[in-house]
């Protein structure tokens, strides 16, 4: 799947107001503004995709929280999320104010269908849930008929009118839609970020045969997302590499016996933790000592 963090992000700063209303049909976009706090959550909280929205009828917060991987324990963190929001305004002085949360699903394989917590005793009980939007399951014209070009590059995974269209006709209808956008600088970023999502749908050489690099080069969407791309490739390239090394070494010392151990050092991903395996390793007498010494990295790893 395609790192989707970056062109969501990106998209939703530069068009609160489109995902604003694609989930509230009655937002106006003069309502909507970024929510904007000092205030620090003592763990990490999204509280950059929450809005303001001005509603006359009464005001609330949108959180949305878009979804490009699998998260067993999601719910809990969404609670949280909007623990630490309503921290932050009451920390402002701002009470408790209403909420819509919104986690937005590109691909089938992320959802792990668990979207409610609930808890009951003597005094009280807890029923928490939020909205929950699977792109495949939305219709595309809904997005352009409501002109919503902020959502565009959502359109190539959404179900379009015909269900029999190849996919290089769904993608075709996607980029013409983009095309008749006039701002160039929004129509490269549309189209850069439409090419990353599409990816994770359609085969890779049909989206880069039709919508090619030259159409997108200029775009700080796809120019960040590949500077990224090139960082976690290269620090993929140190952790295989040290996670190399300690295999080879272990094979050396123990032999076929360490086979088990080598396997475990490939369950590392932290570049940290696999050098200090490796320093340890080098005062390991025995294999129970090596054992031991992976199994504390293991810990400290997943911690």
């Amino acid at each position: 799947m395609p790192r989707i963090d970056i062109p969501i992000k990106r998209l939703f700063q530069r068009r609160p107001a489109d995902w604003a209303r694609y989930v509230q049909p009655g937002c106006r976009e003069e309502w909507v503004r970024p929510y904007k706090t000092e205030y620090t959550p003592k763990k990490e909280s999204r509280l950059d995709n929450v809005l303001e929205i001005d509603d006359p009828s009464g005001p609330y917060l949108l959180h949305f929280e878009p979804m490009g991987y699998r998260d067993e324990v999601l719910p809990a963190r969404m609670l949280r999320y909007r623990s630490d929001i309503w921290e932050a305004m009451l920390a402002g002085g701002r009470g408790t104010p209403s909420i819509r949360q919104v986690v937005m699903f590109f691909y089938k394989e992320d959802d792990n269908g668990l979207h409610r917590l609930s808890d009951r005793w003597d005094t009280g009980g807890l029923e928490y849930s939020y909205t929950v939007i699977r792109v495949w399951e939305e219709r595309r014209q809904k997005v352009i008929t409501a002109k919503l070009v902020g959502l565009y590059p959502l359109l190539p995974l959404m179900k379009g009118e015909d269900a029999k269209e190849s996919p290089g006709q769904a993608l075709k209808k996607c980029i013409d839609a983009v095309q008749e956008i006039e701002d160039e600088s929004l129509r490269q970023d549309l189209l850069a970020a439409m090419a990353i999502l599409a990816g994770g749908k359609y085969p890779p050489d049909l989206v880069l045969s039709m919508i090619r690099r030259e159409m997108v080069m200029e775009s700080p969407i796809f120019q960040e997302w590949v500077r990224e791309e090139r960082a976690e490739a290269e620090a993929r390239g140190k952790v295989e590499a040290k996670q190399d090394a300690i295999c080879k070494y272990l094979r050396r010392r123990f032999g076929d016996a360490s086979a088990g151990l080598q396997q475990k050092v490939r369950e590392m991903t932290s570049l940290e933790v696999l050098d200090d395996v490796m320093e340890e390793l080098f005062a390991a007498n025995t294999l129970e000592e090596a054992r031991a010494i992976i199994r504390d990295g293991i810990e400290r790893f997943v911690q």
